[in-house]
This record gives structure tokens, sequence and C-alpha cells, in this order.
């Protein structure tokens, strides 16, 4: 039998400090410096833009491979900032957050809130059956496996269908629905608007590939990451083991806004993704004491989590409603 699920570890706040971390030291890991996000957001859009304009003059597509590749990976790093939005860690006031997460949420056309919503779902109730981001835990079956290798290959688009449609059926109040939709025409009306201009000045092939194109290279790198935090993780276990860090180089750590340090993030939350860094110096001895999933290399845990495939449990995992919808 298992066992009943007890208040979640992973909540704000849930984790007091370890032996070695102060509340001094903790605190000033809280802190949140808002000019580091606004530096990092105007250094990917930068990367994207100086891309796409070498892909805009290249004439081959063995040139612009590479570049896509390279504006992938900006992508790659707004994504990260905007998990930091989702958690209010990013800047200090929520409206901030929410007001970046919006702004974003209209270069990949998914929207913000029920990304949000999902993912501090996620974090209340990591690996068991009422975490939403269950999608690669199951009874084993073809259906799993193929859904776990397309969310890795193709997340960012799944997720436009998924995020934009399924997820608020499922888990939001009838009026948050009705503000939901709200917001999708809102999107509708903007893209509609944006594309009928780029197609009076004939520029709709070079949004593609200067725009919908970085967006699809950032998904598998997206996918791959996503695995890879939840990678040799206990199905219902303990708070240091349904989370995984890998501290990678010092390069991915910066543009991925420390969040590589997955395991440390879930422990703690609140803390910004470019302090996890240094909050593992503390954590690490305690971790590695305890058994938990800790690795240096992305390339290896990727391509083991890649493998290994979607998490096999003995029971059904079903997606449960997180909000009560009203009548």
């Amino acid at each position: 039998m298992q066992p009943a699920l007890s208040r979640p570890a992973d909540s704000p706040g849930a984790a007091p400090p370890e032996p070695g971390l102060s509340r001094a030291e903790l605190v000033e890991l809280l802190r949140i410096r808002p000019l580091r996000a606004v530096g990092m957001a105007v250094l990917h859009l930068g990367v994207w833009v100086a891309a796409a304009v070498a892909i805009a003059r290249a004439g081959s597509v063995w040139v612009k491979l590479p570049l896509w590749m390279l504006a992938g990976g900006a992508v790659m790093g707004l994504i990260q900032l905007d998990h930091d939005a989702w958690h209010d860690t990013l800047f200090p006031r929520p409206w901030q957050n929410r007001l970046f997460g919006n702004a974003l949420s209209l270069l990949v056309g998914i929207a913000y809130e029920p990304m949000r919503h999902d993912h501090l779902a996620h974090h209340r109730w990591n690996r068991t059956e009422k975490d939403p981001d269950a999608y690669n835990a199951g009874r084993r079956s073809l259906g799993l496996c193929a859904l776990f290798y397309a969310t890795v290959l193709l997340g960012i688009p799944l997720s436009l269908i998924y995020f934009n449609v399924l997820y608020p059926l499922q888990h939001f109040s009838r009026a948050r629905l009705r503000r939901h939709g709200a917001v999708l025409l809102c999107y509708a009306g903007f893209y509609a608007g944006l594309f009928w201009l780029l197609s009076r000045h004939g520029l709709v092939p070079g949004a593609v590939e200067c725009w919908l194109l970085p967006v699809l290279f950032a998904s598998p790198l997206n996918g791959l990451k996503s695995i890879a935090d939840h990678y040799a993780n206990t199905w219902r276990g303990d708070r240091f083991h349904t989370a995984t860090t890998v501290r990678g180089t010092r390069l991915v750590t910066f543009l991925w806004n420390g969040l590589n340090y997955h395991l440390d993030h879930h422990l703690y939350p609140r803390v910004p993704g470019y302090n996890l860094a240094r909050l593992h110096t503390h954590l690490r001895p305690g971790l590695l004491a305890r058994g938990a999933p800790v690795f240096d290399s992305y390339l290896d845990v990727m391509g083991r989590a890649l493998l290994a495939g979607p998490t096999v449990v003995d029971e059904d995992v079903r997606l449960v409603t997180l909000e009560r919808k009203r009548p």
C-alpha cells in the first residue's frame, strides 16, 4: 500500500535552513536583483536579434543551421527567466513578474497563467499522481513512451495546445477560464494584426526563419533539460530524491539562470535562479550524504534520461483537477 500524501515538501517556506546555512546567509540568497533579470533578458534578446539578422542575410541552409541553433539557445535562456517569473523571484513585485511573463508569452504563443499554474502545482505535488507534469510517468505502455519522446522533441509546439486549451479546461474554475479566454482573444488579435502587417510587406517568410524556427530549435533542448531535471528520481520519494541537480559548466549555469541546480531549486523555490549555485555549495555535503541525484555532466544526464524513457510505476497516473470548477 502506498503511504498517504503528507504536506508537500516543495511548497515555499517548507524547507528550513540546512546545517551549514545560516538564516543570514539564506536571507542574502533570497535577495532579488531586478537589474540582473533585465540584463539577462537583454542579452538573450540581443543574441536572438543578432542571429536573426545573420539568418536574413545568409544564403545557404548550412549557414543558417548553426544560427538557428544559436537563436534557439537564446530562446531557451528566456524560458529559464520566465521560470523565475512564475515563482515571483525575477522581480520584487508580482505584477512585474506577470508583465515580463506575459510579454515573453507573446514571443512563443503560450499563455503565461496556465504555465504558472501548472508549474506551481508541479512543485506542490512533485513526483506524485497529482503532479500535472507527470506526463513522463505511468504504467508501461506504447502511449506513455510516445508521449514522453514527443514532449522531449516537440514540447513547445505541443504546449500551444496543452497550455492554451487543454490545461485550462481541466484545471481552471469557470471564472478563471473566462479570463483565460479573454487573454486568448487578445493573443489572437495581436497575431492577426502582426501577420497582416508582415504579409503587407512580404516579411512572413523572414518571420518564419527568424522567429518561429528559433522557437522550434529551442524545443528539443528545453525537452532534454526537462527530463534531466527529474532523472533518477523516486516516485513519491522524499524531497531529496524528487528532483535532480546537474552542475554542468559555468557557462550553462550563467545562460540558464542557475536552474540546472534543479534539486536545490525544489528545496528552496524562493531563491532566485542566479543564486542557486551559491546555495548548492552549502547544501552539497548534505545532498551527497543522502545519496541525492546530483551529477556533473549535462550531456551524460540528458543521454541517460533519454535512453531511460518515462518513469514506470505500478499504478495508473491520472492528472487530477487542481482547482474545482464552480457551477
